[in-house]
């Protein structure tokens, strides 16, 4: 019987290159950026189909697919998540914080790009947790959100309401989750009583 002995045990970065798209519909000027976090188990061609009748709405589109990849799938139908299935909320947590400074380095690199006025998150039920993080920790960066079928989770927002005071909401559920001709519409009025 041999012996071993640990000479090192440590940690590594790997990074994972994402898929995304931006869509530019209307007029010149400042003009709202939206950007899609599409529901876990999605990928970027499905999200691109449902949000496509979102995207009369005048303004940039950005669609970002989720990083990690489902590794049972075949590479075209391949689900995504923003978060793989960790157990410990810690690591849970960790991975939100990290997919979130993901998220922030691509708006970011778009900013100077484009003329967006505001910054409205939207998402749906299976990524509304990502969302809530994202406007918990940067409140300062986004201007409203709004989830189909999901609802917020607060836990990630500090009590201190006065952080968030600007931040607004929409929540679309039951029949109105489901994205169709009347979805812009409700969208763009909503947006306009600011």
């Amino acid at each position: 019987m041999s012996k071993y002995e640990l000479l090192l045990s440590g940690k590594a970065s790997f990074s994972l290159e994402v898929p995304y798209r931006l869509f530019k519909t209307g007029n010149t000027g400042k003009q709202p950026l939206y950007v899609y976090l599409h529901e876990n188990g999605s990928n970027l061609s499905i999200t691109e189909k449902l949000t496509e009748p979102l995207r009369i709405l005048t303004g940039y589109h950005l669609l970002i697919q989720a990083p990690y990849p489902d590794i049972r799938a075949n590479d075209s139908g391949r689900a995504y998540f923003w978060i793989p299935d960790y157990e410990d909320e810690q690591t849970i947590t960790a991975a939100r914080e990290y997919v979130s400074e993901f998220l922030q380095e691509v708006i970011d690199g778009l900013l100077p790009h484009i003329d967006a006025g505001r910054l409205v998150l939207i998402g749906w039920e299976g990524s509304s947790n990502q969302i809530s993080y994202f406007c918990g920790t940067r409140p300062h960066y986004i201007n409203e959100m709004i989830l189909f079928g999901g609802s917020v989770n607060r836990s990630w927002m500090e009590q201190d309401s006065k952080r968030y005071k600007h931040l607004r909401m929409l929540g679309l559920s039951g029949k109105d989750a489901e994205i169709n001709s009347e979805t812009p519409e409700i969208i763009q009025h909503w947006l306009r009583d600011d």
